[in-house]
């Protein structure tokens, strides 16, 4: 029989690594679609259309990646 500590405890430690993955995951892929943005508007010329594109696109990324999360932890 488990103790009811250890089940709150449980929920607490998942709703911290739910968040700091979410968290994380945003980040990671609106700072790559900014840096690849900004990298390609340097190299064409076009500023600021492919930082723009990149960061929607990063945005776009990881809201689908928030979504395969959530899905993955609370299946």
């Amino acid at each position: 029989m488990e103790d009811p500590k250890s089940e709150k405890k449980n929920g607490a430690l998942l709703a911290i690594a739910v968040t700091t993955t979410i968290g994380t995951e945003l980040a990671i892929t609106t700072l790559l679609g900014f840096y690849g943005g900004r990298l390609l508007d340097d190299q064409f010329g076009t500023e600021p259309w492919f930082l723009v594109a990149g960061v929607l696109t990063g945005v776009a990324i990881g809201i689908f990646g928030i979504i395969q999360t959530m899905q993955r932890f609370f299946k």
